[in-house]
């Protein structure tokens, strides 16, 4: 009787155990106010950029290389918000949002879409980080979900501008089911239309090309940047299969959007970043495996 006690209570703890290292976050962390002292940016619009930094797991290569080439960057691009997506936690680095956040010194927030790191020791999510203040952060799990082990999230928050308020969500569809992906993107679209109130931008890797069913339906109600600045470019971004090669990768996928929704905000401008490695000791190494956006909006 004893060893039946005891084999339940060990199966009651590893079930404990999966569902906990499964879950999405039940809270967003981060700073959003307060954290943020970049200086002064150079004047123009607003300049929002999005990118998938890969996580890398589980061997992480070259992460803190990487983190330290995407901060460069995007201090170059003089970015006021970055959307970021598979934006991990490893026993190295901590939270990337974090590091990155208090490299740039900016205000953050940030999701677990999946792991735990107290359990597994890594995860990783979706995060904002923002030179401008961040308030009312929202965040759902989009559904349908695949497996157990992979749920697929969206974060939101309003970045206070000097010239008002936006809406920014960032999000990460499945890369493996197109009928979940599909439902995965209309529950994006509800949870945007439910919460945005005014102008917004959502963007993310939607691992979807243009002509899919579920961009063609989100581009007919919400403006792809990209496209409506470069109609007659591809505007690949996906993917680089070796992380130390040169320029000149040959890149087969559009599946990166930054949308634009109805508002009282203008698009002025959209261009591909990250969209070259970075000279190192030794060679070259790219920020990610795949190629990032930025959008500069105004009112």
């Amino acid at each position: 009787m004893r060893k039946l006690l005891l084999i339940a209570i060990f199966l009651a703890l590893m079930t404990l155990f999966i569902l906990n290292a499964s879950l999405p976050g039940r809270s967003v962390e981060g700073c959003p106010v307060g954290c943020a002292d970049s200086g002064a940016r150079t004047a123009g619009p607003l300049r929002i950029v999005s990118l998938n930094m890969l996580h890398g797991f589980p061997s992480f290569t070259h992460l803190l290389l990487r983190l330290n080439l995407i901060v460069d960057e995007i201090e170059r691009l003089d970015a006021d918000v970055v959307l970021l997506q598979e934006v991990p936690w490893t026993v190295r680095t901590g939270y990337a949002a974090d590091f990155l956040a208090r490299q740039l010194n900016y205000n953050y927030l940030y999701y677990r879409a999946n792991g735990n790191h107290h359990l597994i020791f890594f995860e990783e999510g979706e995060a904002i980080l923002s030179r401008f203040p961040l308030k009312d952060p929202l965040f759902t799990e989009l559904l349908p979900k695949l497996e157990l082990f992979e749920s697929r999230v969206s974060l939101g928050a309003n970045v206070i501008t000097p010239w008002g308020e936006v809406m920014v969500f960032v999000t990460h569809l499945t890369d493996k089911d197109s009928i979940v992906r599909g439902g995965q993107a209309e529950s994006l679209r509800r949870f945007v239309e439910t919460h945005r109130v005014g102008p917004a931008v959502v963007a993310g890797d939607f691992n979807a090309q243009e002509d899919s069913p579920q961009i063609t339906a989100l581009a007919s109600i919400w403006a792809d940047t990209y496209r409506l600045i470069h109609p007659e470019e591809q505007g690949l971004t996906c993917c680089i299969d070796n992380l130390a090669d040169g320029p000149g990768e040959t890149l087969e996928e559009c599946i990166d959007y930054i949308f634009l929704l109805p508002g009282n905000w203008k698009l002025v401008n959209s261009e591909r970043v990250f969209d070259q490695p970075f000279a190192v000791a030794g060679g070259w190494q790219w920020a990610s495996d795949h190629i990032g956006l930025m959008v500069e909006i105004e009112p």
